[in-house]
């Protein structure tokens, strides 16, 4: 089946060829409302990654502070320890500074974007064919300009500052780690091997759960929006009951498909946590094992800031499962919008011009405006 235009848009199942093309299309669109924005994105880049180097650097300081200052403070020396109270406090003021900034600018990015999103898809509306408005419904159109954009609006506005940072702040912490201690930096890795399996899992059964629930909430959308914009012939044909009937249905489909999505997802985050917390655990227990070593074992400081690094890494792990959840909610949403957007292509097909008569009556002629039809 084409994927051209709306075609194929209440399809729940792809083949691996038909989500590349989508995938395609979808990036396509996004290139071309992130392009404007290419100054505001490298400022907010800028911003995010100054901020994260300067949220990592705080164990860091702990452990030195811990393995250097205290020592030096027993010989009559202040000045390490308080030279690293003042980095922490400064890393600290930094960090929360930049990222307040980088919110705001990624957040002026979004409302761009969706401004830009929404003005081309009511522009583009407006400017197809009769033929398509006739066979493509009014529900399915509402749905695609309200529920659709506001599920991709959530998205750019909460989940994607959630992942960036999320994202950084691992890759940081992680590389930190290494650099501070390469057998706790070792185990985190190794803890990677069951998380990507757990996360790969999640994506393929809730891409297929999410599709399926929207699919069903077009439906939900277009049942209403057509019962009530006919309310008059089903008032005429007494349909009241039928249509209360069909609409139930409907309500208790997507009441279904959101029960089992909630109940996936009631699986991955505990895995998630259990993942972290028993990395955790092997990271104490052996550290404290390797402080016990009478020569070249590990310092205390050098311990706690492993523990603070492990730690840190997964504690954007639950905010990131919480973005990844809203992930693919949007994605059968974004995989239609492109398509509604280029469906004049896809559902128009060239007819001739048709000129209107002129008026004698009037001294001026009147040139009616022509435009080219095309079918769906």
């Amino acid at each position: 089946m084409s994927l051209q235009g709306v075609q194929g848009e209440e399809r729940e199942h792809y083949t691996r060829e038909e989500s590349r093309q989508i995938r395609r299309r979808s990036l396509r669109l996004l290139g071309s409302l992130v392009r404007p924005l290419k100054r505001r994105i490298a400022q907010a880049i800028v911003l995010i990654l100054v901020a994260t180097v300067a949220q990592v650097a705080g164990p860091s300081l702990i452990a030195y502070g811990i393995n250097q200052g205290i020592s030096a403070l027993r010989g009559g020396e202040v000045a390490p320890i308080a030279g690293t109270v003042a980095l922490f406090i400064a890393a600290a003021v930094a960090g929360a500074v930049l990222t307040a900034w980088y919110v705001r600018v990624a957040a002026r990015i979004s409302q761009a974007i969706m401004l830009e999103l929404r003005t081309r898809m009511f522009r583009h509306t407006q400017q197809l064919s009769l033929e398509f408005h006739e066979s493509y419904t009014s529900g399915r159109i509402i749905s695609r300009q309200t529920s659709d954009l506001d599920a991709i609006r959530e998205l750019l506005d909460s989940g994607l500052n959630q992942l960036t940072t999320g994202l950084l702040y691992m890759g940081f912490t992680g590389a930190a780690l290494v650099l501070l201690d390469p057998l706790s930096g070792l185990m985190l890795v190794c803890s990677l091997i069951p998380l990507a399996i757990l996360t790969r899992w999640f994506q393929v059964r809730s891409q297929r759960l999410f599709r399926t629930s929207r699919v069903i909430s077009a439906r939900l959308i277009v049942r209403f929006v057509e019962t009530m914009t006919g309310i008059r012939a089903v008032k005429a044909f007494r349909a009241e009951e039928r249509n209360r009937v069909r609409y139930g249905e409907n309500v208790e489909d997507y009441r279904d498909i959101n029960l089992r999505s909630i109940r996936l997802f009631g699986v991955y985050e505990p895995v998630l946590v259990l993942i972290g917390n028993v990395t955790l655990a092997t990271v104490l227990i052996v550290g404290a094992l390797r402080t016990l070593e009478p020569q070249g074992g590990l310092t205390i400081g050098v311990l706690l800031g492993a523990v603070l690094y492990v730690r840190n890494f997964f504690g954007p792990m639950h905010d990131m499962a919480m973005f990844y959840n809203a992930y693919q909610g949007p994605r059968p949403r974004s995989r239609r919008s492109p398509g509604c957007s280029r469906s004049d292509r896809a559902c128009r097909s060239r007819r001739p011009r048709i000129r209107c008569p002129q008026r004698a009556a009037r001294s001026s002629s009147i040139g009616c405006a022509s435009r080219t039809a095309r079918t769906g």
